[in-house]
């Protein structure tokens, strides 16, 4: 009987364990799927991933909030050939009620000769639709030496 006990015990924690994991796998998607839409410059599929009552801090300190104010300036520098950006997950954390979560990642890109790099933290919230979308994101950039 204490076999018995001790294996479902066992197959609990490892579920418990495989759920988490793939909770976190689901959250370092939509941060690397969003990392694609500003690859592919689609301003619409960019737009898709945040909450409509998004922050974004960029790294020059200044502060968006709401989507319409948010697809005016993505918009332009999606649309700016000269303007690259791209983006990787280091991490990635899922609250226990499965519904808020972040990612923190580093970041690069240019626009012209100008070129940056930076490190971000982007908490996510899970829609009624069940995607999770963008609530605050902030953008830090890396000091030169």
């Amino acid at each position: 009987m204490r076999k018995l006990v001790a294996a479902l015990v066992l197959l609990g924690c490892i579920s418990f364990i495989a759920v988490a994991a793939d909770r976190t796998d689901a959250l370092k998607k939509a941060d690397q799927d969003w990392a694609k839409s500003a690859q592919a410059r689609n301003i619409d599929q960019f737009m898709g991933f945040l909450g409509d009552d998004a922050y974004m801090c960029g790294t020059d300190g200044n502060w968006g909030h709401g989507k319409d104010s948010l697809k005016a300036e993505w918009a332009k520098l999606l649309s700016d050939p000269a303007f690259k950006i791209n983006w990787t997950v280091d991490t990635a954390e899922v609250s226990k009620s499965g519904d808020l979560g972040y990612t923190r990642g580093t970041f690069e890109g240019s626009q012209g000769k100008d070129s940056f790099s930076g490190g971000y933290a982007t908490m996510w919230k899970k829609d009624k639709d069940g995607k999770w979308r963008v609530a605050v994101d902030i953008a830090t950039p890396r000091t030169q030496q």
